[in-house]
């Protein structure tokens, strides 16, 4: 009998024997809250004890609760350990991870080409997330030759199967013809199709379509919603241009004091050009209280950062 089909009595007794099977299911249920209720704190010894027995699974799931420090405390280095025992069995996922530290230098020093190989044994199983970030090394001629071809080649492999990232990158290639020959109307579908999936880029490439009407029909109001979607997913883009749409009531009722909110979310991402539009609402009263000096001191602050409108401003006021 799998140890899927046991009651959670049935695992305690195996695991109180140090079966590595139960140890991993058990430790699976308490982890996703399958059957019992969730509790972290009680999947990690049990997960630890499974991917100590050489349980390939557990390996990664202990390593992927000491990368993001779920039920133990955060140690990267603890997880690339697990990762690669996991990633050795021939584990898909672990493959997978263990590329992704190596390729942004998580718990190790960043090395594309270990990056690489390891995203190479995964993109062969057709993990979509090692498919895409293979073909973003290749396109950049990273820890691989410089290969735009095999590039779009792996991201449709990962687009097919819904990768979000991979849409909005084909998007990009087939708008700009980097790899690619141009096509517009290619390139507004695979945007669509990652808009539609969730990915904030692809809203927020969308969004500013409709509003300007670049390859559909122009719709200010549809441009809003796809534009506050990507602003609400963190898109630092989406807030700024949200921001100055509130400010001029374009595809929405024009409201000052949400702009300045904006406004001031990109102040503190230190986006230059929310700075200097905050600083113009403080001039002008409009939104937030009038406050001159502070607003010609955020408008200083975005022309130091190269904001030009800010420069030309400051330099209209002598």
């Amino acid at each position: 009998m799998s140890t899927a089909d046991l009651s959670t009595e049935e695992l305690q007794a195996r695991c109180s024997r140090g079966e590595a099977d139960a140890l991993y299911e058990l430790g699976r249920r308490y982890y996703e809250g399958d059957g019992v209720p969730q509790d972290f704190g009680r999947a990690a010894p049990l997960m630890k004890a499974a991917a100590q027995a050489g349980d390939a699974a557990a390996q990664y799931t202990f390593g992927y609760m000491c990368c993001f420090g779920i039920g133990v405390p955060e140690d990267k280095i603890a997880a690339i350990k697990w990762y690669r025992q996991s990633a050795d069995h021939g584990y898909t996922e672990a493959q997978y991870g263990l590329g992704y530290m190596c390729d942004t230098g998580q718990g190790i020093r960043v090395n594309k080409m270990e990056a690489a190989k390891w995203y190479l044994l995964a993109a062969d199983k057709g993990h979509a997330g090692a498919q895409c970030n293979l073909g973003n090394l290749y396109f950049n001629g990273a820890g691989v030759r410089l290969d735009k071809a095999e590039a779009v080649r792996l991201y449709h492999l990962a687009a097919e199967q819904g990768n979000t990232d991979a849409l909005f990158n084909l998007g990009r290639i087939y708008e700009s013809g980097d790899g690619v020959e141009r096509n517009d109307e290619v390139a507004l579908e695979f945007y669509r199709e990652g808009a539609m999936t969730g990915d904030a880029n692809a809203m927020y490439i969308m969004g500013m379509r409709y509003l300007s009407g670049n390859g559909v029909r122009k719709d200010e109001r549809h441009a809003a919603k796809l534009i506050t979607a990507s602003a609400r997913k963190g898109n630092d883009d989406a807030v700024f241009v949200l921001g100055t749409m509130y400010c001029s009531g374009i595809g929405v009722d024009r409201d000052p004091a949400m702009a300045a909110r904006l406004f001031t979310a990109g102040m503190r991402r230190w986006n230059e050009h929310a700075i200097y539009r905050l600083g113009l609402l403080y001039i002008k009263g409009e939104g937030v209280p009038q406050d001159e000096r502070r607003g010609v001191g955020l408008v200083k602050l975005a022309a130091e950062m190269g904001e030009q409108d800010a420069v030309s401003m400051l330099a209209a006021r002598g």
